[in-house]
């Protein structure tokens, strides 16, 4: 077995579990998880950039070019709102709402794509694309309500990943930088948290605070092996493996967190995997034949 698949993996399935860690922390107001999170990935962050002269070389380059840092600014903004109405789904039982996000965000890359770098449907995508919307459309029909976080997570990740796609600074190195952006203000809100009183870190127990801590390494840790998986496999595989993440997202909410989840919504679901299923074997096929490129 190719090592690259384990290594991969390993960042889905830490992905695809994190609504399992973020609910140990519902109790905890979803905005103070956010700014923990940030806080305490910012040394995972950094030791990962020192330990490898490709990954500082990326960040010097970064700091000195007002493109690279314009850029990231904007998406540090982006993955800090991901982050925080994905925590905020968790706290809400919202997992199997937010999973959706996930499962759209290649159908809402290729529909990126299209807007913004004019490339061109084929046949296959545009009924993919058909399909997941009249699924999103008859979830929202037959529950009366729109699934806004799930809609929400899906649009800023993928915004996320066009923006990173205008930069040259990797995912580790460019997420170092990102959260040294927001730093200031991350540290300006904490302290004004506990100023008011209303800070849970430090004031609830000693298992609150070492799951804020972990929050860091939970974070980044995926991440870095997502990142080291991708030098090792193709990017169709890549694309491909991602589901795990949703797919765990969804049975998570669902199995262990108990949501409820009836015959509509299933239906409406079943409409964003056909429409998956169709865009994953046009992906591959075309892969699979000269001169095409899967867009």
């Amino acid at each position: 077995m190719n090592r690259g698949y384990a290594v991969i993996l390993s960042g889905y399935v830490g992905w695809g579990l994190f609504p399992l860690y973020w609910d140990l922390l519902a109790h905890v107001p979803a905005i103070e998880v956010l700014l923990h999170r940030m806080l305490w990935s910012l040394p995972v962050l950094l030791l990962l950039v020192l330990l490898n002269q490709r990954r500082r070389s990326q960040v010097k380059n970064a700091l000195l070019s007002w493109y690279e840092l314009r850029w990231l600014a904007i998406s540090s903004l982006v993955i800090c709102l991901n982050w925080g109405i994905y925590i905020w789904a968790v706290a809400n039982q919202r997992v199997v709402e937010a999973s959706m996000g996930y499962f759209l965000t290649p159908l809402l890359n290729v529909v990126a794509g299209v807007v913004v770098f004019k490339e061109r449907l084929t046949r296959m995508n545009v009924v993919a694309i058909v399909f997941a919307a009249a699924g999103v459309a008859y979830y929202i029909f037959t529950t009366a309500t729109i699934p806004w976080t799930g809609l929400a997570v899906g649009l800023t990740f993928a915004a996320y990943g066009l923006m990173r796609k205008q930069m040259k600074t990797n995912a580790v190195p460019g997420l170092l930088i990102e959260i040294l952006l927001l730093l200031p203000f991350t540290l300006a809100l904490i302290a004004w948290l506990h100023f008011r009183g209303e800070a849970m870190f430090l004031n609830t127990n000693l298992d609150t605070d070492l799951l804020l801590i972990l929050g860091g390494p939970v974070t980044v840790i995926p991440l870095a092996l997502f990142t080291a998986g991708t030098r090792m496999l193709p990017m169709t595989t890549v694309g491909i493996l991602f589901y795990v993440t949703p797919s765990l997202q969804f049975l998570s909410g669902v199995v262990v967190l108990g949501e409820a989840f009836n015959y509509n919504k299933l239906l409406g679901f079943f409409g964003i995997w056909i429409g998956l299923a169709i865009f994953s074997y046009n992906l591959l096929t075309r892969k699979a034949t000269p001169g095409t490129s899967a867009v």
